[in-house]
């Protein structure tokens, strides 16, 4: 029977790294508290002043921690800077699942990550089989590269068991994208690829697991809605992506006024409509 997700118990996470992120997601998680206030928050951010390794401050359900990244990231101020920080959400993301496993949280684990720029603009209504691995993320169907289908990962949703095709699937993606941040290849589409781009080769290079787990496709416009440039949102979205990376991708767009202020982002009065989810 399938349920829908505030529904059941979830684990939201995110973190910021670099200080322009941290009212981003200050924002994004008061979003979070007031449509569902009953999830668990696991969140971070820094990088913290000192360490050898880029370590994040942790707001855990165990209490403040320090995780560090196992690799350098060695940013040198180009662009190439920020393909190498969103590709630390893969191992994030293991690190939480594995994280949940010490605590002995019951099963599935269900964790969801939002990005720091996101906010949310009423209750998440995903449905679900409660009990079966699954992954849930937006579909991106680019009308400029058709040939192009893939998910995103500004909201990505992951439901499974210790040692299930879900975990294999997270520890393999945080497995690449650490050994990328060490040696950043150039991007394989034609923009400047991050940590998205790397778990939908991993989905495909882990094909024989297709049939273990479901892949839950999701309305871009309605869980992954951009903004305009002119801060404009679309009507309908449950999730606003305000597109930070518009000003942190490249440096010489790091003292852009951009995104709007926190207030001019909040609305109560959104329209809602119902949307579909494809199931592949």
């Amino acid at each position: 029977m399938l349920r829908k997700i505030d529904e059941l118990p979830v684990v939201l996470t995110s973190f910021a790294y670099r200080s322009e992120y941290f009212p981003e997601l200050d924002g994004m998680l008061a979003t979070i508290k007031e449509h569902h206030p009953e999830w668990g928050i696991i969140a971070g951010k820094g990088p913290v002043p000192g360490a050898a390794l880029p370590t994040l401050e942790v707001v855990s359900l165990a209490g403040n921690l320090h995780w560090a990244l196992p690799v350098p990231l060695n940013l040198d101020g180009s662009e190439d800077d920020w393909r190498k920080v969103t590709r630390m959400k893969a191992w994030w993301m293991s690190r939480v699942w594995h994280h949940l496993a010490a605590l002995e949280e019951s099963e599935p684990r269900r964790v969801i990550w939002l990005d720091a720029d996101a906010r949310l603009n009423g209750k998440l209504d995903i449905e679900l089989e409660p009990e079966r691995e699954t992954i849930a993320a937006p579909r991106d169907l680019d009308p400029d590269y058709p040939d192009l289908d893939i998910i995103c990962s500004g909201l990505l949703f992951v439901q499974g068991a210790a040692g299930g095709p879900v975990e294999r699937i997270l520890d393999r993606w945080s497995s690449a994208c650490l050994a990328q941040i060490q040696d950043l290849r150039p991007p394989t589409v034609p923009w400047l690829d991050g940590d998205q781009e790397v778990l939908n080769e991993v989905i495909a290079d882990l094909s024989d697991l297709k049939d273990e787990y479901k892949l839950l496709k999701l309305e871009h416009d309605k869980y992954a809605a951009y903004a305009n440039r002119d801060g404009t949102t679309l009507p309908g979205a449950l999730v606003d992506q305000w597109q930070m990376s518009r000003k942190m991708k490249f440096p010489e767009c790091r003292e852009r006024d951009w995104p709007p202020p926190e207030e001019a982002r909040r609305r109560a009065d959104r329209e809602k409509r119902n949307y579909g989810v494809s199931v592949e």
